[in-house]
């Protein structure tokens, strides 16, 4: 099977990276070419991203990343997501809305404390050095590519209504252009601060002081003890069997058990479809989605404040009974079945030792809430509006609570070793596309480029399914046939954007990057 481009995977034994720009591309290969492990690497280019992407994600975002450990074969999973501030209540949004622009749609910032806990968990180099590429970056400009153009140009209004942004997203009034030198002064000043203080300086130190600081004075809700109060969580990741493998997902408030639900309604039909776009696999999979959705929304909330345990949901016997639901002649509609008694950057690395990582971190929307921290670059995130303000709702608005996150990786081990990692930005679509990508590969045999590149597909309201149109001749007649409201786009526009490597038995990595993006994958 051969994808758009007609590129296939890039293939190595040493070390591969995955990411959404070739300069945090570069910085991670670089980190492993200097001796680092994939955490160090892994690190190196998120931090790149923050620089070369800022629209994505950024030091005022979240962040979650799976490890696994190439001697112990143990997989980890790190939530470094913020809560709701103290003062931020239902009384707080008497409208009934939770803006998407403003000071106070603003969680407490969690990438910072989930990078510095990853380098002291797993990583081997120091946050000087790890931090070294992106610091350059900030410092010295790189040329501005065509995402970045077009999300300054898309959201120039929200970008000119405050100097910060306005200052260097916007100069002379007028967004900045695709070949600009983007120079970031401010936060080459803000990384190396963090490079010598790590995350003591950016939740208890002089950063938290700034940014407590200039909440106060916008009348936002953040505030120091909320920054103050902020720690990573490290625990077990959800995992099941799929076909031979185990698939290894983020826990909530990652709402990645999505993915791993649908992924396990559909599994069986595996054995009865030609390939990843007939028409048998394609309606199965988007029942699936639709399935694992209606749960996801019924029932998911932050397990410290609600108790939500997502493994009543993955339990065999609901699994069965959810697949029982999927009708394979027609599409439905989907409510909750019964409980037994974002605009993003993605990324994965493979060292030589065969350890792997998976990360993944955001601000939500394009340029988060709009709002930078003057003097030091930092964007802050709109995280809150992922809370529903419905009195009793799981997701329900709470001081002090989590909202439930549409950032979600996926990891698959064979006999202990590590044998495909990806993910994809893309908000509420991640899922889809992480499911359309993981079964490619490891249920069809796909090669992981060719994966990234098939026609996507993504649910919407009611029957609606957009679809990209380069499918076999009768695929979307059939769809249609099946009740499926199927609207055709362009090749290449249904969103998302997956970074993805495959291992093989004898340790050969192939690593794709997907084409809807700036990114790109590189072995050492």
């Amino acid at each position: 099977m051969q994808g758009l481009t007609g590129r296939l995977a890039a293939r190595g034994y040493e070390g591969a990276v995955a990411t959404g720009h070739p300069l945090a591309t570069r910085a991670g290969i670089d980190m492993l070419r200097a001796g680092g492990n994939a955490t160090d690497a892994a690190v190196a280019a998120a931090a790149t991203m923050v620089v070369a992407a800022p629209h994505l994600s950024h030091l005022g975002g979240d962040l979650f990343l799976l490890h696994y450990d190439g001697a112990t074969g143990e997989v980890t999973a790190l939530n470094a997501s913020g809560a709701a501030p103290r003062r931020a209540t239902l009384d707080s949004y008497p409208d009934g809305s939770i803006r998407l622009r403003g000071f106070r749609s603003t969680t407490v910032p969690g990438l910072v404390g989930g990078w510095d806990l990853a380098l002291r968990l797993f990583g081997t180099r120091h946050r000087q050095e790890v931090l070294s590429a992106a610091i350059a970056h900030a410092e010295f400009g790189f040329p501005v590519g065509r995402n970045l153009a077009a999300a300054i140009r898309a959201n120039a209004d929200t970008l000119s209504a405050l100097p910060p942004t306005r200052d260097l997203f916007l100069p002379d009034g007028r967004p900045v252009e695709v070949g600009e030198t983007l120079t970031q002064t401010h936060l080459a000043g803000t990384l190396r601060a963090i490079a010598i203080g790590g995350a003591t300086e950016f939740y208890r130190g002089g950063l938290a002081s700034i940014i407590a600081e200039f909440m106060a004075a916008s009348d936002g809700d953040l505030d120091a003890e909320d920054l103050a109060a902020f720690e990573p969580a490290v625990g077990t990741p959800l995992s099941r069997p799929w076909r031979g493998y185990d698939l290894h997902v983020q826990p909530p408030v990652s709402q990645a058990h999505v993915m791993l639900e649908a992924m396990m309604i559909a599994e069986p039909l595996l054995d009865e479809c030609k390939g990843p776009l007939s028409p048998e696999w394609l309606h199965g999979g988007i029942e699936a989605i639709k399935l694992a959705y209606a749960d996801r929304h019924a029932y998911a909330g932050d397990p410290r404040a609600t108790g939500y345990d997502p493994e009543q949901l993955l339990r065999p016997e609901r699994i069965a009974a959810r697949r029982a639901e999927l009708d394979r002649s027609q599409a439905k509609l989907h409510d909750a079945g019964p409980l037994p008694a974002s605009d993003t950057t993605q990324l994965v690395v493979v060292d030589r030792q065969g350890n792997a990582v998976c990360l993944i971190q955001s601000l939500f929307h394009n340029f988060g809430c709009g709002v930078m921290v003057p003097g030091t670059g930092i964007l802050l995130n709109n995280r809150l509006t992922g809370f529903t303000l419905q009195p009793g709702h799981p997701n329900c608005l709470a001081p002090g609570k989590r909202p439930i996150h549409t950032l979600t990786t996926y990891m698959a081990t064979k006999d202990g070793r590590v044998a495909l990692l990806g993910g994809s930005p893309g908000g509420m679509n991640q899922v889809q596309t992480n499911l359309q990508t993981c079964a490619a590969i490891l249920g069809f045999d796909v090669d992981p480029q060719v994966a990234t590149e098939l026609p996507r597909w993504f649910i919407g309201d009611g029957l609606l399914v957009t679809m990209e149109d380069r499918l076999p001749r009768g695929v979307a007649e059939r769809l249609r046939e099946l009740g499926h409201d199927l609207r055709l786009c362009p090749p290449l526009h249904a969103g998302g954007c997956a970074q993805i490597i495959a291992r093989d038995c004898d340790g050969l990595l192939a690593a794709g990057s997907d084409p809807r993006g700036d990114g790109h994958a590189d072995v050492v």
